[in-house]
């Protein structure tokens, strides 16, 4: 699976993409997340956060309950600020 972190999220975790091979029982893009939060400490903080990130899942708006399949592309988005 292909992940893909947009905008200050790769300064976050240090890269802006990886292939990841999600642990058995990870099944919606939530479950995606928190895997990730382990291997990046700094977005575990983001993560929890109400609203603090938006994702997409094979180019798609989709909620964190969203289920995951096998060679999906996620995408991680941090939050829009406006001002």
């Amino acid at each position: 699976m292909k992940v893909s972190y947009f905008s200050w999220l790769r300064t976050k975790t240090g890269v802006a993409s990886e292939d990841v091979a999600p642990p058995e029982g990870c099944r919606t893009v939530a479950d995606l997340v928190a895997h990730l939060a382990g291997r990046h400490p700094a977005l575990a903080e983001i993560a929890d956060a109400p609203g603090g990130m938006r994702f997409t899942v094979n180019r798609r708006y989709v909620e964190p309950h969203h289920e995951l399949s096998a060679g999906d592309e996620v995408s991680l988005f941090p939050p829009v600020t406006g001002g």
